[in-house]
């Protein structure tokens, strides 16, 4: 039985293997070289592999021909030069190993190596050392290009940010693009809420960079982010640690973008703060004014209960912000035209009270009741209290997102009907807006099914007198002893 030359090949990139003119060299010395011998041959052809993929497992062909020497199937070994196996020490010794212990000869394009020979051993580990360092030097000479082009404001991989094309490998403003980029910020400078500046852009039929169709909420907070717009961005070499400042066409102002970052600092403090009161209020983040929008105040004065009140305090506040006239200061409907305050007391009671009938009423109260009052098999049934709470709360979520959904299709038949957009704009973007209702519909089903059908197979209990004695434990309103389902 003829012997086989087992031949390998490889190229550096992919589109070497496209081109298929070093496979081909490679693969006919290998035939040449085989029929030289007089044995017959087996191609292994790796196609287009980078310095980045030098390990075994990263290289499929080759880690097939490493398990047939293994169990002794290659006794010859064919390839190109040194570097077609490996540059790096590690898989070239592991190779040099292996090949020693089946005794298997080596080839390429100069000569053969039988490694269990000291002399052909030794100019074998040379040959590897050789081609490792001249790997890394290639991967330095890669390496300090890549950071030059960099200085030179080249875009160095990947798609450009939103707002901007790339030309020449240089970053360029996308016009139509950066007009939405100045939108976003301006809105967001001016408190506007981010989910009102997704619906605005979902309706108008902007669509984000990397994913045809709405915008994600993420997507807008990354872009708020974003250096680019103001002229720069930053890229850090992660083998020297070395950071390098690139200048790019700016598309907002260092005005408007000081604005935004102070927005953005403002609402993470109001997040994070935990302001004490002096004292309880009941309906504290609860009212707004009915006139301006603003969260209403509250004044207690414990001696005298009839003026403590519930007020707008947007006109106390403008006193911060800028210096009124003392003559102005108290002036009626000045910042506000809501001129009257709320009795706290009154106003706690009213809405005590609505609250009370509501819940005596309500479905999920009564469910949370029964959960209560028939113990843990009931419990056991209907799934852990955080699950169901969560399932709520994704509900409610879901449907505000849902009511700006509805927000925008009207918007955006409004639009059609003032024929500001054609009928293939229109279509486009009510196909979108009706995708992510559809989405947030099916959601909302799936959830409302987990939270209302568990419980349909368990056993019914007479709680009806137990949940009316609950509710009439409420009756009796002390603001201090409301519950947490207010």
């Amino acid at each position: 039985m003829s012997e086989i030359l087992h031949i390998y090949t490889r190229v550096s990139t992919v589109v070497q293997a496209d081109e298929g003119m070093s496979l081909d060299i490679q693969k006919e010395i290998g035939i040449a070289r085989a029929k030289q011998l007089g044995f017959e041959y087996r191609l292994w052809n790796e196609g287009g592999r980078s310095s980045n993929h030098e390990e075994i497992d990263k290289r499929p062909v080759l880690s097939q021909l490493f398990n047939e020497i293994k169990t002794g199937a290659v006794k010859h070994l064919f390839v190109y030069d040194q570097s077609r196996l490996s540059r790096n020490d590690h898989v070239s010794s592991i190779f040099r190993v292996e090949c020693n212990k089946q005794g298997v000869t080596l080839y390429n394009k100069e000569g053969k190596y039988d490694l269990g020979n000291p002399h052909d051993q030794f100019l074998k580990q040379i040959l590897d050392a050789v081609g490792q360092f001249d790997n890394a030097q290639r991967a330095e000479r890669t390496r300090l290009g890549k950071l030059a082009r960099i200085r030179q404001g080249f875009w160095m991989g990947g798609p450009p940010a939103y707002g901007y094309d790339l030309v020449d490998r240089k970053l360029v403003i996308n016009e139509s693009e950066a007009k939405w980029v100045r939108f976003i910020f301006e809105q967001y400078a001016n408190k506007v809420p981010l989910m009102d500046v997704k619906i605005e852009l979902d309706a108008n039929g902007v669509t984000p960079r990397r994913k045809k169709g709405t915008w994600a909420m993420g997507s807008l907070q990354a872009l708020l982010r974003n250096t680019h717009y103001i002229g720069y961005w930053d890229f850090k070499d992660h083998k020297s640690g070395e950071e390098i400042r690139v200048e790019c066409p700016r598309i907002l102002s260092t005005e408007l973008w000081s604005k935004v970052q102070a927005t953005k600092e403002d609402h993470l403090s109001k997040r994070n703060s935990t302001n004490a009161v002096k004292h309880f209020y009941m309906l504290k983040n609860v009212l707004r004014c009915g006139h301006c929008g603003t969260w209403l105040s509250g004044v207690k004065n414990p001696k005298q209960p009839s003026k403590s009140h519930y007020y707008c305090p947007k006109k106390e506040r403008q006193w911060a912000k800028e210096s009124i006239p003392e003559a102005e200061k108290w002036q009626r409907g000045r910042a506000c035209a809501m001129t009257r305050s709320l009795n706290i007391d009154a106003t706690d009671e009213l809405v005590w009270n609505t609250v009370i009938d509501v819940i005596s009423k309500s479905r999920s109260f009564r469910e949370q009741t029964k959960v209560e009052i028939l113990g843990t098999d009931y419990a056991s049934q209907a799934g852990s209290e955080q699950e169901i709470k969560a399932a709520n709360l994704k509900i409610r979520q879901l449907k505000r997102t849902l009511e700006k959904t509805f927000e925008a299709l009207t918007k955006v038949e409004t639009e059609r009907l003032m024929e500001r957009l054609s009928a293939t704009q229109y279509s486009a973007v009510r196909a979108n807006i009706d995708r992510e209702k559809l989405a947030i519909e099916v959601e909302i089903e799936q959830l409302t099914a987990k939270v209302e059908g568990v419980g349909q197979d368990r056993r019914w209990f007479k709680w009806l007198d137990n949940f009316q004695r609950k509710i009439g434990t409420f009756k009796t309103f002390t603001p201090e002893g409301v519950p947490n389902f207010v």
